[in-house]
C-alpha cells in the first residue's frame, strides 16, 4: 500500500494536466480581475464602503490597499504571466498573495466561487505547472515531475462534492424536493429568467433536486474511474452550465469545470492541444500506457 501511494503521488508523470490547469486558472483570474474594475473604488479602496478595520464580525481582518486599480493591474499582469507560463512559480505565488489581499479587503462582496478560485490558484502554485506549454519550457525544456499537488486538487474536488451532498441531505428543501424550484424563484439571483410554469412546477423541481443529488454523488467517485470519467465530466459540466445559465453565482461554476482538467489524462490533452505525436514528452523513465491513461494520468493507484 505504501509503495502504491508513493507511485501515485510521487512518481514523475507528464505535466500536461498541470499546464492545462495553469492556463485555465490564469484566464479565470484575468476575468475575475476585470469584473472588479467597475466597482474597484467602492469595494476595495481604503475610503470605500468598508473603510477602516472590520470589528465585531467574527474576527475578520482587512488589508489596506492604497490604490485598488494598481493592485488589480498587478494581479492582471501576474495572471497573464501565469497563463503564458512566464516565471511561472513567481507569477503563481503573486496571484495567490494578491487574491488573498484583495478578497480580504472586502469579504462582503465575495461568494464561494471567489474562494474556490483562490484555492485553485493555491494548488496551481504548488504544482510544476510551467513545465509544459509555457515560455519557461521553451527556455529550459519540459520534464516529468511528481504529481502530488495535482493529487491534492483531485482529492479537493471529490471532497467538494462529498460534503456538498452530505450538507444537502440534512436540508429540508433538499429532502422534500423543493430546493431547485426555490432557487429558480430568487429574483435577485436570476441570470436568465426561467418561465414561472417551470420554476413553480412541483414535479420538475423534485426531478431537478434529486437529480442534482444523484449527479453530485456520482461525481465523488466517477471522476476517478477510467470507465466513468467522461460520463462524470459530462454530467458535472451539464449541471454547472445549467446553474451558470440560471443563477448569478459569480465564478463558481467556471472554476469547478476548470478543476475537471485535473482528471483528464495527459495523452488526451496533448492530442487535443497539439494534434501531433507526443514526441516532446521526455523519457526520463519508462512510461507505460496504463500509467498515463489511468493511474498517473488521473486515476487511482494501479
Amino acid at each position: 500500500m505504501i509503495r502504491a501511494w508513493r507511485r501515485w503521488a510521487f512518481d514523475p508523470v507528464d505535466t500536461a494536466p498541470m499546464a492545462a490547469l495553469r492556463i485555465a486558472c490564469g484566464l479565470l483570474v484575468l476575468g475575475w480581475t476585470l469584473s472588479l474594475l467597475p466597482d474597484a473604488q467602492a469595494f476595495l479602496a481604503d475610503d470605500g464602503l468598508t473603510a477602516g478595520p472590520v470589528d465585531g464580525t467574527g474576527g475578520w481582518w482587512t488589508v489596506p490597499i492604497a490604490s485598488p486599480y494598481g493592485a488589480l493591474a498587478l494581479l492582471g499582469a501576474a495572471a497573464l504571466a501565469l497563463t503564458l507560463g512566464w516565471r511561472t512559480r513567481v507569477a503563481s505565488v503573486l496571484v495567490v498573495v494578491l487574491l488573498i489581499a484583495l478578497q480580504r479587503r472586502n469579504v462582503y462582496v465575495l461568494n464561494s466561487g471567489d474562494l474556490l478560485l483562490r484555492e485553485l490558484a493555491l494548488f496551481v502554485a504548488l504544482m510544476p505547472a510551467g513545465e509544459t506549454w509555457s515560455l519557461d519550457a521553451r527556455r529550459r525544456g519540459s520534464q516529468l515531475r511528481a504529481p502530488w499537488a495535482l493529487r491534492l486538487l483531485q482529492l479537493q474536488v471529490s471532497a467538494l462534492y462529498l460534503f456538498s451532498v452530505t450538507a444537502k441531505l440534512h436540508g429540508d428543501s433538499w429532502q422534500n424536493g423543493s430546493a431547485v424550484g426555490m432557487a429558480l424563484q430568487l429574483e435577485d439571483l436570476q441570470r436568465l429568467v426561467v418561465p414561472e410554469s417551470v420554476a413553480t412546477s412541483v414535479a420538475l423541481s423534485a426531478l431537478l433536486t434529486y437529480g442534482t443529488l444523484v449527479a453530485e454523488a456520482f461525481l465523488v467517485i466517477g471522476l476517478w474511474l477510467p470507465r466513468t470519467r467522461w460520463w462524470a465530466m459530462a454530467v458535472g459540466i451539464g449541471v454547472h452550465l445549467g446553474i451558470e445559465a440560471t443563477l448569478l453565482i459569480g465564478w463558481f461554476s467556471l472554476t469547478v469545470i476548470a478543476c475537471y482538467l485535473a482528471f483528464v489524462p495527459a495523452p488526451t490533452l496533448r492530442r487535443l492541444a497539439a494534434r501531433r505525436p507526443a514526441a516532446a514528452v521526455p523519457s526520463q523513465r519508462t512510461v507505460e500506457p496504463a500509467d498515463l491513461e489511468g493511474a498517473a494520468g488521473a486515476g487511482l493507484p494501479r
